[in-house]
């Protein structure tokens, strides 16, 4: 065996017929014999063996496209393999590279994956580039499925990678998330796996008896906003795994040009207590540490058209300031070409005019409103929606503008709005706008990515660009509608995604009780949301990036007192919290639960909890068992109540209905 690169306990080989990639906690091998990598042995630092030698398929496979290991006739060849170690950047942590290209001659394809896997992690990932001189033999309707009646050849799905499980390990739960949030409210779906051949998530967990397992993570959009030809995200045959979706119709495909698929990740673990914690790690260490942050976006409030101005602009940084706001983020209709309406409703062509500032509205400047920021202490943002309805063609002209409003306004972050990747052409112009953007200014522009509507690339897809703007909540609707602000709501919401998603790769609304419309009656079932009071709605946010919900120089000063309070707290506290993976505890909030969450440093062990009681919760005592942390003495920080350590790992919290408390743990 050839050593083709060693980099801390990071070690390539090869012969040509064997690829190896290891490390001090995993080691994957691969027979290249078919001409193409074909998994043969995945073992953790103990030489447990997760996957079976007996696999008759390559790991890789475009749709409609002959793979390496169905026809005598077609045989692949590899061209080359080489290995390189990357430096750590805004996009991905340090790690090595290991490029392994691919022919099939006969058609003239060629193909590459690149395996990336980091020092002292038991992960390894694959991202897969195919370059056609012929299209794929598949038919597809005029609806965009494949048509299966009718195939040349039998690879009816793209697989990025695959593995066959070893004895004892089968597939046990799939997990997908909803984007579209001004619909959902049920935004992860568990889905426990038994005997089903086909599976839709972006995270599919597999495990044996004693529960050491391996899991699959797709970096991809939600199963629903996908382009992929197959309806399905995983294809269970037996004992063969095979993770798919590259995130390419065959039908977007053309000649002399590269397309690259989504990534995917596999990792293994040692039991069914490490699963979540190693993918929440997993995830941190793919996306480099984000700092958090609070911003005030005032479309909340529902009069946003009515009031902007070069005036309501100024008095609204000075108010943001009084709350002692991080961002005040100015919405729609500040530009020329007017509101986002025109684009989504009307299709309106954008023209060069049309991000410019409006002359009507602000006097098409923003010298004067930056001016009242720099005195308020306030950073500004600003919310833009590129050209969707022409696939973000222009996305240099777009950067440019973005790129030119930092350096003449001093705008760091951009919200990106109205996002519709429905081609692959659209997802990777996007995508080429926001890392110019971020290169060009040397990563000092972020990006907050709306996932509310639209097809959007959701919760696992440029997450290196900036963060995630959850939902659209408002108080001035009626009060049963999905769209509504509800305080139950979004703690449910942000308890269910806190379980697999980091809650600072989130901003989480806080809207203000005084938009609340006094004319809207309730229904007989359900409750106001204000009979919450103001402090506990701002307390869901305080582990994630609070979203000021509201404009808040037309709040009163009792509200705007509560977000300063609840603000200094975060700003205290917030790079503790970076420094912690969040875990949701207690029950899923229902309107009736006792439920919050855990905030747990893992090399420390310094431990902060959040605890709710909801409406209707008749538990005024809970026991709550916590994950992770063993600290048995507690200092309430702020909220009502009284917190006390039982034995290590259980807490008794004696909490007042409708409201909650933020406790650390202390050595006192």
């Amino acid at each position: 065996m050839k050593a083709l690169l060693k980099f801390k306990d990071i070690e390539i080989s090869t012969d040509n017929s064997i690829l190896i990639i290891r490390n001090s906690r995993l080691c994957r091998k691969f027979d290249l014999s078919c001409g193409a990598p074909k998994t043969v042995s995945l073992t953790d630092s103990e030489n447990n063996e997760f996957a079976s030698s007996d696999k008759a398929t390559a790991d890789i496979a475009f749709v409609g496209m002959y793979s390496a290991t169905t026809s005598e006739f077609i045989r692949w060849k590899i061209k080359n393999i080489s290995a390189e170690t990357v430096a750590g950047s805004y996009k991905d942590t340090e790690h090595v590279k290991i490029n392994v290209s691919m022919v099939e001659p006969f058609a003239e394809t060629e193909y590459l994956s690149e395996y990336l896997i980091y020092p002292d992690f038991p992960a390894i990932s694959v991202q897969n580039s195919i370059s056609l001189q012929v299209q794929p033999l598949a038919y597809w309707t005029n609806r965009g499925q494949l048509n299966k009646s009718r195939y040349f050849t039998e690879q009816r799905e793209s697989v990025a990678d695959s593995i066959c499980c070893g004895d004892g390990y089968r597939p046990k739960l799939s997990v997908s998330f909803r984007g579209r949030t001004d619909y959902h409210n049920e935004l992860v779906i568990e889905t426990t796996v038994e005997n089903q051949e086909f599976l839709n998530g972006n995270i599919l967990f597999c495990s044996n008896e004693t529960g050491r397992g391996f899991c699959f993570l797709q970096e991809a959009p939600p199963s629903d906003e996908r382009r992929d030809p197959e309806d399905y995200d995983f294809r269970i045959s037996g004992n063969l795994i095979e993770s798919c979706c590259w995130g390419i119709h065959p039908s977007e495909t053309h000649r002399n040009c590269s397309f690259k698929g989504y990534r995917h990740d596999l990792l293994i673990y040692d039991s069914e207590q490490e699963r979540i914690p190693l993918l929440k790690e997993f995830i941190r260490l793919r996306y480099p540490k984000k700092e958090l942050s609070i911003m005030v976006n005032p479309w909340g409030c529902g009069k946003f058209r009515n009031y902007i101005s070069e005036q309501f602009l100024i008095d609204e940084m000075k108010a943001a300031g009084e709350i002692h706001a991080d961002f005040y983020q100015i919405d729609d209709e500040w530009q020329t070409g007017g509101s986002l309406t025109n684009l989504q409703s009307y299709n309106k062509r954008v023209r060069e005019d049309f991000w410019t500032v409006s002359k009507e509205r602000l006097n098409g400047s923003f010298d004067n409103i930056i001016n009242a920021a720099q005195k308020a202490d306030v950073k500004p943002a600003l919310w833009i929606a590129p050209s969707m309805n022409c696939e973000y063609e222009d996305w240099q002209t777009v950067g440019d503008q973005i790129i030119d409003f930092y350096l003449k306004y001093g705008f760091t972050n951009f919200k990106i709005d109205g996002v519709l990747i429905r081609t692959k052409k659209a997802e990777d112009n996007l995508r080429a706008m926001l890392e110019y953007v971020r290169e060009k200014t040397n990563g000092k522009v972020c990006f907050n990515l709306d996932t509310t509507n639209g097809q959007r690339p959701g919760y696992f897809l440029f997450l290196e660009y900036g963060n995630i703007f959850l939902e659209n909540r408002y108080c001035y609707r009626f009060f049963d509608a999905e769209i509504d602000y509800h305080p139950e709501r979004t703690l449910r919401n942000l308890w269910d995604l806190s379980k697999y998603i980091c809650p600072a790769d989130l901003q989480i609304e806080i809207a203000c009780r005084d938009d609340i419309d006094p004319e809207l009656t309730q229904p007989p079932e359900k409750c106001r949301p204000d009979v919450y009071p103001q402090e506990y709605w701002a307390a869901i946010a305080l582990f994630a990036n609070p979203l000021i919900w509201t404009a808040p120089s037309k709040i009163s000063q009792e509200e705007k007192n509560i977000f300063k309070k609840m603000n200094d707290l975060h700003r205290k506290y917030r790079t503790q919290f970076a420094d912690c993976e969040i875990y949701p505890i207690g029950e899923r909030p229902n309107g009736k639960a006792v439920t919050g969450f855990i905030a747990w440093n893992k090399k420390t062990a310094k431990t902060f909890l959040l605890v709710f009681r909801e409406q209707y919760s008749e538990q005024e005592k809970t026991v709550l068992e916590l994950p992770y942390s063993s600290a048995d003495k507690w200092k309430k920080i702020s909220g009502k109540g009284d917190i006390k350590g039982m034995q290590k790992g259980s807490i008794c919290i004696e909490l007042p209905c409708r409201q909650y408390i933020f406790a650390e743990s202390s050595d006192n």
